[in-house]
């Protein structure tokens, strides 16, 4: 079953001849989040975060939600993006002839396969692509409620918005992702199940070793820090250079999100 969380609103300015502002909606396993921009000043102006439980029939139970109980799913927008968080991403080398295939394969090889879901991949630059699954059912359902939308990947978000090397930890309820920079490229990404607090600290000094990286040389930046979830991060964070956490941008609607959701839990939705 799903349940509404959140729920901040600015003016929106878009109209159906005058559309000013785009929709990013973030999608994992656990939540679908509405989050909306305007793109001429670039401020954050509307938030929703839905919480899901799936099971056979819950992405249809969701959107059924949704229509019922979001303010902001009626609107006009300039453009929507689907954005997919999801564990089953894969960072991978740009190939010419034959990519579909290659990629397809090697995705299979990581994560397995999976017959009721498409096979997604952006190019995300530095001869570098990201190759990620999406379900069947999920798509079909947005597409539905919004036909001119298309899907991206979360962790292309997050390569664009990180200004500089270092290591990028964004947290979430019940997963993590480990990304690093080096002479801005991605050398490493991947999720990680929560666990206790010397298993969460060992995937990331071990995904550091996968990366040839010094934590004592790098900086640690920190997205969707929790000061109740996450203790193990203070102490994570005396492995590294310096350690920075991040904020959602104050203008717009985020003073409101910051003051009333503090410790920048919420701030992995607003990377775009």
């Amino acid at each position: 079953m799903a349940k509404k969380k959140i729920g901040i609103y600015g003016v929106q300015e878009s109209t159906a001849n005058n559309k000013v502002e785009d929709l990013y909606l973030i999608v994992d396993e656990q939540s679908i989040c509405f989050v909306v921009k305007n793109h001429t000043n670039g401020q954050y102006i509307a938030f929703e975060y839905f919480e899901n439980t799936p099971d056979q029939n819950g992405w249809n139970q969701l959107l059924g939600y949704l229509q019922n109980n979001s303010k902001l799913i009626q609107s006009f927008y300039r453009q929507v993006q689907f954005v997919m968080n999801t564990k089953r991403t894969l960072l991978t080398k740009l190939v010419g002839q034959g990519a579909d295939a290659f990629y397809q394969t090697e995705h299979h090889l990581v994560f397995g396969n999976r017959i009721e879901e498409e096979i997604q991949t952006q190019d995300i630059g530095q001869d570098q692509v990201l190759v990620y699954s999406v379900p069947d059912a999920l798509s079909t359902l947005l597409t539905r409620s919004f036909p001119t939308g298309k899907w991206t990947n979360y962790v292309s978000s997050l390569v664009s918005s990180s200004q500089s090397d270092g290591v990028y930890l964004s947290l979430f309820d019940d997963y993590f992702i480990v990304l690093i920079l080096q002479n801005g490229k991605p050398l490493f990404v991947n999720y990680y199940n929560r666990s206790g607090a010397d298993q969460n600290k060992y995937q990331v000094l071990n995904a550091c070793v996968q990366a040839n990286t010094l934590p004592n040389d790098t900086n640690l930046n920190v997205i969707g820090y929790s000061a109740e979830r996450d203790l193990w991060i203070q102490d994570v964070s005396s492995y590294f250079a310096n350690a920075h956490l991040q904020h959602a941008p104050d203008a717009g609607i985020g003073a409101t999100l910051n003051a009333e959701y503090p410790n920048h839990s919420y701030a992995p939705y607003f990377i775009f």
